[in-house]
């Protein structure tokens, strides 16, 4: 994975979301719900809490909409543990898991 990596998956990840071709499941809004309401009081996500997210979906989550989130989910990971950070692309996965959030 490479930094950019996250930025080009939540991209396609928006597009795929507004055009309709990825609707999220319960346990997708579940999960950006947790690593929501976690990235809150510290501004931003924790390496800590996108372990737990991805562990709280377990191997349903890697089934679900082809694992979709469960890559993001691990980009978003490789993009915290990263010695230079990708702050566009972190607030871009952020931003995306606020609109997985609000869909019904």
């Amino acid at each position: 994975m490479t930094l950019t990596a996250l930025r080009r998956h939540t991209l396609d990840l928006a597009r795929d979301l507004d055009s309709g071709s990825w609707v999220p499941t319960e346990l997708e809004r579940s999960i950006a719900n947790r690593l929501l309401t976690a990235a809150t009081p510290v501004g931003g996500f924790t390496e800590n809490a996108v372990r737990d997210a991805a562990w709280e979906g377990s191997e349903p989550l890697t089934r679900v909409n082809d694992g979709r989130l469960s890559v993001l989910l691990a980009e978003i990971t490789y993009g915290l543990a990263a010695t230079e950070r990708d702050a566009a692309g972190l607030a871009s996965a952020m931003s995306l898991l606020s609109a997985v959030n609000r869909r019904n």
